[in-house]
Protein backbone atom coordinates (compact mmCIF):
# COMPACT_ATOMS: atom_id res chain seq x y z
CA UNK A 1 0.00 0.00 0.00
CA UNK A 2 1.31 3.60 -0.75
CA UNK A 3 1.76 5.61 1.95
CA UNK A 4 4.12 8.29 0.32
CA UNK A 5 4.51 9.88 -3.23
CA UNK A 6 7.72 11.41 -3.92
CA UNK A 7 7.99 13.52 -6.83
CA UNK A 8 10.99 15.05 -9.58
CA UNK A 9 10.82 18.86 -10.11
CA UNK A 10 11.63 20.12 -13.21
CA UNK A 11 9.20 18.37 -15.84
CA UNK A 12 7.31 16.96 -13.07
CA UNK A 13 6.13 19.47 -10.81
CA UNK A 14 8.16 22.28 -12.45
CA UNK A 15 7.24 23.16 -15.84
CA UNK A 16 10.89 23.62 -17.05
CA UNK A 17 10.07 24.49 -20.70
CA UNK A 18 7.97 27.29 -20.22
CA UNK A 19 9.90 28.49 -17.14
CA UNK A 20 13.06 28.88 -19.26
CA UNK A 21 11.37 30.16 -22.29
CA UNK A 22 9.89 33.24 -19.88
CA UNK A 23 13.13 33.83 -18.62
CA UNK A 24 14.98 33.93 -22.14
CA UNK A 25 12.80 36.80 -22.97
CA UNK A 26 13.88 38.64 -20.09
CA UNK A 27 17.52 37.92 -21.13
CA UNK A 28 17.29 38.45 -24.84
CA UNK A 29 15.24 42.35 -23.59
CA UNK A 30 18.30 42.80 -21.48
CA UNK A 31 20.64 42.72 -24.07
CA UNK A 32 18.45 43.62 -26.76
CA UNK A 33 21.72 46.22 -27.76
CA UNK A 34 24.22 43.23 -28.14
CA UNK A 35 21.74 40.96 -29.89
CA UNK A 36 19.54 42.82 -32.03
CA UNK A 37 19.55 41.15 -34.82
CA UNK A 38 18.37 37.59 -32.96
CA UNK A 39 14.61 37.81 -32.96
CA UNK A 40 13.60 36.14 -29.82
CA UNK A 41 11.83 33.37 -31.14
CA UNK A 42 15.33 32.34 -32.70
CA UNK A 43 17.22 32.81 -29.74
CA UNK A 44 14.61 30.57 -27.64
CA UNK A 45 14.82 28.08 -30.42
CA UNK A 46 18.33 27.76 -30.61
CA UNK A 47 18.94 27.92 -26.58
CA UNK A 48 16.51 24.97 -26.19
CA UNK A 49 17.89 22.66 -28.63
CA UNK A 50 21.78 23.37 -27.31
CA UNK A 51 20.52 22.79 -23.70
CA UNK A 52 18.68 19.35 -24.99
CA UNK A 53 16.20 19.58 -21.64
CA UNK A 54 18.54 20.90 -18.64
CA UNK A 55 21.45 18.37 -19.67
CA UNK A 56 23.87 20.39 -21.03
CA UNK A 57 26.08 22.38 -18.95
CA UNK A 58 24.92 26.44 -19.61
CA UNK A 59 28.32 27.68 -19.83
CA UNK A 60 28.60 25.20 -23.19
CA UNK A 61 24.96 26.67 -24.34
CA UNK A 62 25.91 30.05 -24.11
CA UNK A 63 29.72 29.78 -25.52
CA UNK A 64 27.88 28.03 -28.50
CA UNK A 65 25.02 30.72 -29.11
CA UNK A 66 27.42 34.12 -28.67
CA UNK A 67 29.51 32.18 -31.35
CA UNK A 68 26.79 31.09 -34.12
CA UNK A 69 24.99 34.87 -33.17
CA UNK A 70 28.82 36.68 -33.42
CA UNK A 71 28.44 38.20 -30.70
CA UNK A 72 31.56 39.38 -28.72
CA UNK A 73 30.44 41.83 -26.10
CA UNK A 74 29.06 39.24 -24.09
CA UNK A 75 30.41 36.84 -21.83
CA UNK A 76 29.33 32.77 -21.90
CA UNK A 77 30.09 32.50 -17.72
CA UNK A 78 28.14 35.72 -17.08
CA UNK A 79 25.25 34.65 -18.89
CA UNK A 80 25.81 30.81 -17.53
CA UNK A 81 25.85 32.81 -13.77
CA UNK A 82 22.44 34.78 -14.73
CA UNK A 83 20.72 31.88 -15.99
CA UNK A 84 21.32 29.92 -12.83
CA UNK A 85 20.51 32.38 -9.98
CA UNK A 86 17.71 34.05 -12.12
CA UNK A 87 15.78 31.35 -14.12
CA UNK A 88 13.75 29.36 -11.65
CA UNK A 89 12.76 33.06 -10.57
CA UNK A 90 10.09 32.64 -13.55
CA UNK A 91 9.35 29.08 -12.16
CA UNK A 92 5.99 27.82 -13.65
CA UNK A 93 3.91 24.88 -12.43
CA UNK A 94 2.01 22.03 -14.29
CA UNK A 95 -1.40 22.49 -14.39
CA UNK A 96 -3.13 20.85 -11.33
CA UNK A 97 0.01 20.75 -9.20
CA UNK A 98 -1.59 22.40 -6.02
CA UNK A 99 -5.26 20.73 -6.26
CA UNK A 100 -3.02 17.12 -6.68
CA UNK A 101 -0.82 17.83 -3.34
CA UNK A 102 -3.47 18.72 -1.47
CA UNK A 103 -5.71 15.96 -2.46
CA UNK A 104 -2.72 13.66 -1.78
CA UNK A 105 -2.09 15.42 1.56
CA UNK A 106 -6.04 14.73 2.51
CA UNK A 107 -5.84 11.26 1.82
CA UNK A 108 -3.00 11.02 4.84
CA UNK A 109 -0.26 10.74 2.66
CA UNK A 110 3.42 11.74 2.77
CA UNK A 111 4.63 13.96 0.56
CA UNK A 112 8.62 14.52 -0.68
CA UNK A 113 10.77 15.82 -3.92
CA UNK A 114 13.71 14.53 -4.94
CA UNK A 115 15.80 16.48 -7.74
CA UNK A 116 19.36 16.82 -9.37
CA UNK A 117 20.61 20.13 -9.51
CA UNK A 118 22.11 22.86 -7.90
CA UNK A 119 21.10 23.88 -4.61
CA UNK A 120 20.72 27.86 -5.21
CA UNK A 121 18.61 27.14 -8.22
CA UNK A 122 16.42 24.58 -6.69
CA UNK A 123 15.52 26.13 -4.18
CA UNK A 124 14.35 29.30 -5.95
CA UNK A 125 11.70 27.09 -7.71
CA UNK A 126 10.68 25.69 -4.76
CA UNK A 127 10.31 28.59 -3.03
CA UNK A 128 8.41 30.18 -5.82
CA UNK A 129 6.33 27.60 -6.12
CA UNK A 130 5.41 27.19 -2.75
CA UNK A 131 6.57 23.89 -2.66
CA UNK A 132 7.98 24.26 0.51
CA UNK A 133 4.64 24.28 2.45
CA UNK A 134 3.48 21.18 0.78
CA UNK A 135 5.87 18.76 1.27
CA UNK A 136 7.57 16.89 3.80
CA UNK A 137 10.78 16.66 2.58
CA UNK A 138 13.21 17.79 -0.04
CA UNK A 139 16.09 16.00 -1.43
CA UNK A 140 18.54 18.26 -4.01
CA UNK A 141 21.19 16.34 -5.16
CA UNK A 142 23.89 19.18 -4.86
CA UNK A 143 23.32 18.98 -1.03
CA UNK A 144 22.96 15.39 -0.49
CA UNK A 145 26.19 14.37 -2.24
CA UNK A 146 23.81 12.14 -4.19
CA UNK A 147 22.20 12.14 -8.13
CA UNK A 148 19.85 10.35 -9.37
CA UNK A 149 19.87 7.63 -11.13
CA UNK A 150 21.57 6.13 -7.83
CA UNK A 151 19.41 4.48 -5.67
CA UNK A 152 20.80 5.94 -2.26
CA UNK A 153 18.98 9.10 -3.01
CA UNK A 154 15.69 7.63 -3.17
CA UNK A 155 16.15 5.49 -0.54
CA UNK A 156 17.22 8.31 1.66
CA UNK A 157 13.88 10.36 0.46
CA UNK A 158 12.02 7.25 1.85
CA UNK A 159 14.07 7.25 5.14
CA UNK A 160 13.67 10.75 5.78
CA UNK A 161 9.47 10.52 5.25
CA UNK A 162 10.07 7.35 7.71
CA UNK A 163 8.35 5.02 5.15
CA UNK A 164 10.24 1.78 3.51
CA UNK A 165 10.94 2.43 -0.40
CA UNK A 166 8.56 -0.03 -1.26
CA UNK A 167 5.75 2.35 0.47
CA UNK A 168 6.83 4.91 -1.90
CA UNK A 169 5.39 5.82 -5.02
CA UNK A 170 7.86 8.45 -7.33
CA UNK A 171 6.64 10.30 -10.20
CA UNK A 172 9.16 11.54 -12.85
CA UNK A 173 9.91 12.51 -16.63
CA UNK A 174 12.94 10.67 -17.08
CA UNK A 175 13.21 7.11 -17.68
CA UNK A 176 16.87 6.04 -16.56
CA UNK A 177 17.02 9.42 -14.01
CA UNK A 178 13.77 8.90 -12.30
CA UNK A 179 11.80 5.41 -13.48
CA UNK A 180 15.03 3.32 -13.23
CA UNK A 181 16.48 4.78 -9.74
CA UNK A 182 13.18 4.68 -8.37
CA UNK A 183 12.55 1.42 -9.34
CA UNK A 184 16.01 0.07 -8.46
CA UNK A 185 15.32 1.73 -5.05
CA UNK A 186 12.12 -0.80 -4.58
CA UNK A 187 9.63 2.11 -5.41
CA UNK A 188 6.74 2.02 -7.58
CA UNK A 189 6.86 4.30 -10.53
CA UNK A 190 4.55 6.77 -12.78
CA UNK A 191 6.07 7.94 -15.70
CA UNK A 192 5.03 11.63 -16.61
CA UNK A 193 6.57 11.85 -19.92
CA UNK A 194 7.02 15.98 -20.63
CA UNK A 195 10.95 15.65 -22.07
CA UNK A 196 12.87 12.88 -22.63
CA UNK A 197 11.28 10.02 -24.73
CA UNK A 198 10.68 6.77 -23.43
CA UNK A 199 14.61 4.41 -23.05
CA UNK A 200 14.03 1.15 -24.01
CA UNK A 201 16.31 -0.70 -22.17
CA UNK A 202 14.93 0.75 -19.25
CA UNK A 203 11.67 -1.66 -17.42
CA UNK A 204 8.64 0.56 -18.26
CA UNK A 205 7.02 2.10 -14.97
CA UNK A 206 4.47 1.09 -13.28
CA UNK A 207 2.05 3.86 -14.45
CA UNK A 208 2.04 6.33 -16.97
CA UNK A 209 0.38 9.84 -16.89
CA UNK A 210 -0.61 12.80 -18.94
CA UNK A 211 -1.74 15.09 -16.04
CA UNK A 212 -1.05 15.19 -12.52
CA UNK A 213 -4.30 14.74 -11.69
CA UNK A 214 -4.13 11.23 -12.93
CA UNK A 215 -2.45 10.42 -9.98
CA UNK A 216 -5.38 10.45 -8.06
CA UNK A 217 -6.78 7.18 -9.56
CA UNK A 218 -4.36 4.87 -8.49
CA UNK A 219 -3.01 5.95 -5.45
Amino acid sequence: MVQAVLFDLDETLLDRSLSVRMFLLHQHARYLDHWAHVPLETFQARFWELDSFGYVHKSIVYRQLLEEFEIEELSAEALMREFYRECNEHAQPFAGMVETLEALRARGLKLGIVTNGQTEMQSLGLSVLGLNERVDAVLISEAEGLRKPDPALFARAAERLGVAPEACLYVGDHPRNDIHGARTAGMKTAWFPNSVAWIEEVERADHEICHLRDILTFV
